[in-house]
């Protein structure tokens, strides 16, 4: 399939080969940035933030050659309509707290004061320290000695709950998390809404004997400043000085995007929140510059002991309401119908970051996606206009391999794809042909007949012309990309003929000029047979027609049948369900499975798949006991193999046909700058026991396809197939 990603790029001539995008990496990584940003940071939550013109505004910093301050500057516009207090860009060298690994842990100062060294880096024993009963006042320095990329709670936990007479209950992390765009209808939705992840807070208990102390807590701007030590302030008026340097002290969560290896931009990860929903909010009592030095005499040790001398400042604490979630839909930027460069930039960038973060099959693309991102932004440079720029977006779309996959836009002509030939194709043995005629008046004229090959349309080489679409369409698998390419062979402007030169049984060529008809989405009837009927004991319902209130009417119809042929070459109405229950004589509870996915911040649990069971409820009436065959093929897409996968679970089934396209599971879509639409899968289904149907498709028992011979017959074959094979079990 990876020669298709290359076929299409050449085809638009969008194929650099060789030519490097100027900053390639550096804007790689502020895409990275962004998308990281975008899906995961809590100021974004409400979407007062435009964080489009964010990036459009970061984007031109990024010029010429890669280069690190250019990088860091673009990092810098980026980041700055969060107003973010914690965002650190760069690693500055670290200045640590001078005191031995294992030094003292206790260290007493006048007026009975025991300052408690604790500081990150320490080599700790396995108990938390016991406060001797001397101690009068406390000053708690956890300044960190060395680097440290964890610092246990458990000895901090040990000593504060020597220090306090009820239980302390530190706030609690709320971290948001996205699912990537949605459908308009909400009552379509298939998955979880975007929003905000409260975790639990453990309670603090005291411990026996535990004594109220006055306390004064040292921190810098090392580490984040521990949440127990918040409640304490919040709580008991426990006093905190902060030393800090280059950077202001912080707390919270934090979560970090590596621009290059010595390039680190470190931003919020979510919030604190008390248990009455208010963000977590602190205020040092006194600020100091930078001074590493501990023990009596240092400063931090010495504005720590003067604090303590005064009497607490109840002030109330800070109420901050924690950030709400907004629904938020993409700005389509109708007014840019050809967007300014940077703008096109930003196109590419966020249809990449939308895949990137929730397509859930891009393990399964052939190709590499940050390629074709880069494939995409050397082609923005340089598009001439609206079409052009869609045709971008649409070559780098074709290499998810979606069938779901489409492009749509003004530019690329999505108002005028209307009209067409009406007939469906089939590629029989590396030719064309006419499997069916959807248009009456053709079908009435006789000019073309079911059985037909294509031998060219309006010049064109029919083979020429269908490689040549095969390479602008998106497919999970050849037989898809296929089925897709001959549909838009099909399609012609409204006001115009098409040109045909045919060929018949005979061999013989005959030109045939077709006036173009109201495209019908519906397949052509295979045979003259009703929606619902039984032969010799063998019942026949074709799914493509079925409407959802005629289910019972066809179980009371065939109840009496000793077999069953379920025909889903096509697309259901919704039927799949009340069908299923019917047929669920494994008492079944569930059919597949679900896999979301969901972008949230590293510590919360960073990339994660959302599993949900699909389920099956108990049947309404009488379960159908018959044997159950399905024709399926590459036209069985979506919601078609989603209820092929019910039936498969419901009851024993045999497939004939050809493989269904693999592409199952939700569409969404992304709108890009001149409201380009993308649409794609936005869940992952699998079957019930696991096994996958991404790209792969419900695979038939029994192979059968339609042959040249059998359309010019007027057959349809593959059903045969189904009823030669009832038959054999009878016998």
């Amino acid at each position: 399939m990876a020669v298709w990603s290359r076929g299409v790029c050449a085809a638009l001539g969008l194929w650099f080969s060789g030519t490097a995008l100027a900053g390639e990496h550096d804007m790689l990584a502020l895409a990275r940035l962004w998308s990281e940003v975008r899906a995961t940071h809590p100021a974004l939550a409400d979407g007062r933030i435009d964080w489009d013109r964010a990036l459009v505004a970061a984007l031109p910093q990024v010029k010429g050659e890669d280069n690190q301050a250019s990088l860091r500057a673009a990092a810098a516009t980026l980041m700055a309509p969060l107003h973010d207090e914690t965002l650190r860009i760069g690693a500055p060298t670290p200045h640590f707290v001078r005191w031995p690994a294992d030094g003292d842990v206790l260290e007493w100062l006048p007026g009975d004061t025991a300052l408690l060294h604790l500081h990150p880096g320490m080599r700790a024993g396995a108990a938390p320290f016991v406060l001797p009963a001397r101690a009068r006042r406390v000053i708690l320095d956890l300044r960190p000695i060395a680097a440290v990329s964890y610092v246990s709670p458990d000895h901090l936990h040990g000593l504060l709950a020597q220090l306090i007479v009820q239980p302390l209950l530190p706030p609690a992390p709320r971290y948001r998390f996205s699912t990537g765009p949605r459908p308009q209808d909400l009552a379509r939705w298939e998955g979880v809404l975007p929003g905000f992840m409260q975790m639990e807070t453990q309670p603090l208990p005291p411990a026996p004997g535990a004594r109220a102390l006055p306390l004064a807590v040292i921190v810098n701007d090392a580490q984040p400043v521990p949440p127990a030590v918040l409640a304490l302030q919040r709580m008991q008026g426990v006093r905190i000085v902060s030393e800090e340097g280059a950077s202001r002290s912080r707390a919270g969560a934090l979560q970090t995007v590596w621009l290059e290896q010595d390039l680190p931009v470190e931003f919020s990860a979510g919030q604190l929140v008390w248990p009455d929903g208010s963000a977590a909010r602190w205020q040092a009592d006194r600020r100091l510059p930078e001074n590493r030095a501990t023990g009596q005499g240092s400063p931090a040790v010495t504005a720590a002991l003067a604090l303590l001398a005064r009497k607490p400042n109840r002030r109330p604490p800070i109420a901050t309401p924690a950030m709400h979630a907004v629904r938020q839909d993409d700005a389509p930027y109708r007014d840019m119908r050809f967007p300014p460069p940077a703008w096109r930039q930003l196109a590419a960038i966020k249809l990449w970051a939308t895949m990137d973060k929730y397509f859930p099959a891009k393990p399964l693309m052939d190709v590499s996606w940050d390629q074709a991102l880069l494939d995409c932004l050397r082609r923005m440079d340089v598009v001439p206009d609206a079409r052009a720029y869609g045709q971008a977006l649409e070559a780098m779309a074709v290499q998810l391999d979606d069938s779901h996959v489409g492009t749509g836009s003004r530019a690329l002509g999505w108002n005028e794809r209307t009209h067409g030939v009406g007939v469906q194709l089939a590629r029989i043995g590396g030719r064309i042909y006419v499997a069916g005629v959807t248009d009456p008046a053709l079908e009435g004229s006789g000019s073309l007949r079911v059985g037909d090959e294509i031998i060219s349309i309006d010049g064109e080489d029919a083979a020429a012309r269908l490689l040549r679409l095969a390479g602008t369409v998106a497919a999970s698998t050849e037989a898809g990309r296929w089925r897709k390419a001959m549909f838009e062979m099909t399609l012609a402007p409204a006001n115009g003929v098409v040109k045909l030169v045919l060929a018949g049984a005979d061999g013989k060529q005959r030109g045939v000029t077709v006036q173009p008809a109201v495209l019908d989405d519906r397949l052509p009837p295979r045979h003259a047979l009703p929606v619902v009927s039984v032969e010799d004991g063998v019942a026949y319902v074709d799914l493509d027609r079925l409407q959802p209130g005629e289910v019972d009417a066809m179980f009371t119809a065939i109840k009496d049948s000793r077999a069953l042929i379920l025909d889903m070459r096509g697309y259901p109405n919704g039927t799949g369900r009340a069908i299923a229950r019917r047929l669920n004589v494994n008492h079944a509870t569930s059919f597949a499975t679900s896999y979301q996915q969901l972008a949230m911040p590293y510590e919360a649990g960073h990339g994660a798949q959302l599993a949900y069971d699909d389920r099956l409820f108990p049947a309404p009436g009488p379960l159908y006991r018959g044997k159950v065959v399905m024709l399926i093929d590459e036209h069985t897409q979506s919601q078609a193999e989603h209820l092929a996968l019910m039936v498969e679970t419901a009851t024993p089934v045999t497939f004939v046909g050809m493989p269904s396209a693999g592409a199952n599971g939700d569409m969404r879509e992304v709108v890009l700058p001149g409201n380009v639409h993308v649409w794609y899968s936005g869940l992952e289904v699998r079957h019930a026991d696991g096994r996958r149907l991404q790209r792969l498709g419900v695979q038939p028992h029994v192979v059968a396809a339609p042959s040249v011979a059998g359309l010019r017959a007027g057959r349809d074959e593959v059903l045969e197939r189904a009823r030669q094979l009832l038959r054999q079990d009878q016998g």
